[in-house]
């Protein structure tokens, strides 16, 4: 049953991405580029949308949905690894039009360099079982202070009005990039793409108790790998069964709305490679992913998918422009 639910909520959230058409190379590129603002919606309505549905799950007491720590290898700062992790990753949006979800979209969608993408993405997922854990220093002594994970804990602020603050906030950038931004002609509104995004939310957690994330799948690709080679494998873990639903969902959907005519440039097999690889391995190194921290980590006010979110757009868009 475990298994079934886990399949019927990537199913549902691989729908809603291709609905929402923030699957496409050209939407991701040409957002980082800054030159669409479609992306920016979706994510920003799904995140805002999350966040209510993780105050209500919360306080229901349905499930315990927390933030997520903060990813710390002990290299520069508290957050160092959140903030390498989320910049490799917009590297490796830049360099493929893609994210560790987005690009089982693409697989389903038939977008030709997706394969290359989903091969780099293995090989960094098999990379980062390997040698994440060598990543690491020793940690320093504990901190004579209890550390603040949330945004509420470092503001002095109840759940409730931070929870207020951040959909206020969220409703002045989709505003802001509604009159200010462009944005590419799609049969869908982004902004309604973004809301089905937090229908599949909603499901997530009323199936699995678990909010959305998908770069933890790849790293279970790559624990199955090294598994298989000391002859020890078992059944397929949840999160890749939630992953194939992904491709599932995405596939059925696909065959009755719209195809994206795609504008942007065509990714070569050596950046696609590269790409997936800096994709796995830096949202492995950060904890999470663009929907992992964003749309789900942001929606929990965890301070460390502030951080990497930041890191990764400003990561993405520096090297989307060096690419023009």
């Amino acid at each position: 049953m475990s298994l079934l639910l886990s399949a019927a909520s990537g199913s549902i959230f691989g729908a809603a991405l291709t609905a929402s058409g923030v699957y496409s190379p050209s939407v991701i590129i040409s957002q980082l580029g800054l030159s669409n603002f479609h992306m920016i919606k979706s994510f920003v309505a799904a995140s805002a949308c999350s966040a209510l549905i993780v105050v209500a799950a919360n306080r229901a007491k349905y499930a315990k949905l927390s933030h997520r720590t903060d990813s710390s290898y002990g290299w520069f700062m508290r957050y160092d690894a959140n903030v390498v992790g989320g910049l490799l990753q917009g590297i490796g949006m830049a360099l493929t039009g893609a994210c560790p979800g987005t690009v089982l979209v693409q697989m389903a969608v038939g977008v030709k360099s997706a394969w290359n993408v989903a091969a780099g993405c293995t090989l960094g997922a098999i990379a980062f079982v390997k040698l994440g854990q060598h990543l690491r220093r020793a940690k320093s002594e504990t901190p004579s202070r209890p550390a603040k994970y949330t945004v509420q804990e470092n503001l002095g602020l109840s759940t409730t009005s931070t929870v207020l603050l951040y959909e206020i906030l969220c409703l002045v950038m989709i505003t802001a990039a509604t009159l200010l931004g462009p944005t590419r002609d799609h049969w869908l509104n982004p902004i309604v793409g973004g809301l089905l995004i937090g229908v599949a939310q909603a499901t997530s957690v009323l199936f699995t108790r678990k909010t959305l994330g998908v770069s933890g799948a790849w790293e279970d690709v790559g624990k199955y790998f090294w598994s298989l080679l000391g002859g020890i494998a078992g059944p397929a873990p949840n999160n890749i069964v939630f992953g194939s639903g992904v491709i599932a969902g995405a596939r059925i959907v696909s065959q009755y709305i719209p195809p994206i005519a795609e504008s942007a440039p065509s990714v070569n097999s050596l950046a696609a490679l590269a790409g997936g690889f800096s994709l796995v391995f830096g949202a492995r190194l950060a904890g999470g992913c663009p929907s992992g921290h964003g749309i789900s980590g942001m929606a929990t006010m965890g301070l460390s998918s502030f951080i990497t979110v930041a890191s990764m757009f400003g990561g993405g868009i520096a090297s989307a422009l060096l690419l023009q």
